[in-house]
């Protein structure tokens, strides 16, 4: 036992040694800085282990600063807020694609793009963008390329988009978030919405279609998400709230005249957000995103009310068109016409009104005796105060319905009946000129004149489709040409050409036709 003890107090004595040694090789070892620390050892605190050796050209290890920032709590308020705009974008996965197209060079130019003036300085003026690919395409050769968004509607394949994403497209491939690829065709298109309907070709069993809301109900400051491929990107989540919703004005020109609300939000979109939902915290779509506002004050996005498209979208997989009552008249507010370009009437009615700019010939407006310089202050009793109560009135009637329409001509009202026809559609059936021309026509609509990259003023026929072989072939012209002159009368209509080249005349009709290639004169027709 005594062996023991003696042992014992040798061992200790032999530590105490040790540490006091360690003690003096830290202090005579450490910087002036870490006195502190040799101290402490000197105390009979525990060192801290040394730090491993750097190799020779090595990056030193991360060392601990001396305090870290603090972890703090996120608010239950925050967490719940972020749960549910995680737990939409998953809902929505599967249902968003990205809609990659070709268009030929020709319709390429000025595809996808529009502008609106809010009438001040040029510099100041607010630009419409189509979120559409990178932007504008340059004109080349070859065929252009472009990148837009869409929306699983149901388990057959169709998907919603934009028209302007599918416009003239030659090839549309469908890429799901998946990675997996599909090719699709365009089932219909309706320019006065810009709404459109492709489908998969050979779509899979697991289809999820999305689940659509009511764009009714949306409500001005909710938290919304818009979903897409924008820049590039697939399956792209940005939050914000609507930002306004109601009648669309003067400031903002959406991509279609039959587009009389909108939803606007402050979620970040960008070029390739085209067709993509905008979302609710539901996980439910109440918009596809078509437009961005962007200004000195900041950028704002429109979307068409899911209430809308869903309306479209059905009478397009139906009838393959849609079908819009038609006054035919060209209709500005009263404020928008100078005084002194002489076509403002002198004393303006009491309460304002539409004033008509045009009328369109043979249409029901010019057959029932309405004049170009009339100004349209009621249709059945319900006041117009602007050109957009007129479109949005007529947009709801039928088509051959009875209207009366109340004008202020000559400084006095009067009431004409106008029996209401069928709006001529830019993407429905053209209408047939003489068959051996080997070409067919169709109206060139403001819709479509923006969608082109032209004057939503232009009045033109359209070539919509060239018989190989055929007159119209010989003579050069191509699908996108605009004819806009036959024997030195104007033409507005595609049943105005189809009338006048349709006449005998000897030696053929000279025709006036804009195209990729500017402006030339063919002759077409003939004895």
């Amino acid at each position: 036992m005594g062996r023991i003890a003696a042992r014992r107090r040798w061992i200790s004595a032999r530590a105490a040694a040790m540490g006091a040694t360690a003690a003096v090789a830290v202090a005579v070892l450490a910087p002036a800085g870490c006195q502190r620390l040799a101290s402490r050892v000197s105390e009979g605190e525990t060192a801290p282990p040394p730090a491993p050796p750097v190799e020779p050209g090595a990056a030193p290890a991360l060392q601990p600063g001396a305090s870290v920032t603090p972890k703090t709590q996120a608010p239950n308020e925050a967490r719940v807020l972020s749960s549910a705009f995680s737990a939409a974008a998953r809902a929505l996965g599967p249902s968003v694609v990205r809609i990659d197209v070709e268009i030929p060079a020709r319709l390429a130019v000025g595809e996808g793009q529009g502008q609106g003036d809010d009438g001040e300085d040029p510099e100041m003026a607010p630009f419409f963008r189509h979120f559409f690919g990178q932007g504008m395409p340059e004109p080349s050769a070859g065929p252009q390329r472009g990148t837009g968004s869409g929306v699983v509607m149901d388990g057959r394949g169709d998907i919603v988009t934009n028209r302007h994403v599918v416009s003239g497209a030659t090839s549309v491939k469908v890429t799901f978030s998946d990675g997996r690829e599909f090719v699709a065709k365009t089932l219909g298109m309706d320019s006065e919405t810009d709404v459109a309907v492709i489908r998969l070709e050979k779509p899979p069993r697991d289809l999820v279609a999305a689940r659509l809301g009511d764009s009714d109900a949306l409500e001005v400051g909710e938290w919304v998400l818009a979903i897409g491929s924008p820049l590039g990107l697939d399956q792209t989540v940005t939050a914000g709230i609507v930002s306004g919703k109601g009648k669309v004005g003067r400031h903002v020109q959406m991509s279609g005249g039959r587009v009389r609300r909108y939803i606007q939000t402050d979620a970040k979109i960008n070029p390739g957000n085209s067709g993509g939902p905008l979302v609710n915290l539901s996980a439910e779509v109440v918009g596809i995103n078509t437009l961005i506002n962007t200004g000195p004050g900041g950028a704002y996005g429109f979307a068409i009310p899911i209430n809308q498209v869903r309306m479209v979208a059905e009478s397009l997989l139906k009838d393959g068109r849609v079908r819009y009552a038609y006054l035919g008249v060209v209709v500005a507010d009263l404020s928008e016409v100078p005084a002194a370009s002489g076509k403002r009437p002198g004393a303006p009615p009491p309460g304002g009104g539409a004033f008509v700019s045009e009328v369109t010939p043979g249409g029901p407006a010019a057959k029932s005796g309405l004049r170009a310089g009339d100004v349209i202050t009621d249709i059945d009793g319900r006041k117009m105060e602007g050109a957009g109560d007129v479109i949005d009135y007529v947009s709801t009637r039928a088509i051959g319905a009875r209207a009366a329409v109340g004008v202020w001509r000559d400084g006095r009202p009067q009431t004409m009946a106008v029996g209401l026809g069928e709006l001529p559609s830019a993407d429905g059936r053209p209408a047939a000129p003489p068959t051996k021309l080997g070409l067919a026509l169709q109206t060139l609509t403001p819709g479509l004149a923006q969608s082109m990259g032209l004057d939503p003023a232009t009045r033109a026929a359209v070539v919509a489709e060239i018989a190989p072989g055929g007159q119209a072939a010989a003579a050069g012209l191509r699908e996108g040409d605009l004819i806009l002159e036959i024997d030195r009368q104007r033409v507005a209509t595609a049943e105005g050409a189809a009338g006048l080249l349709g006449a005998p005349r000897a030696g053929g009709h000279l025709v006036r036709v804009h195209g990729a290639n500017g402006m030339r004169f063919i002759t077409l027709g003939g004895d």
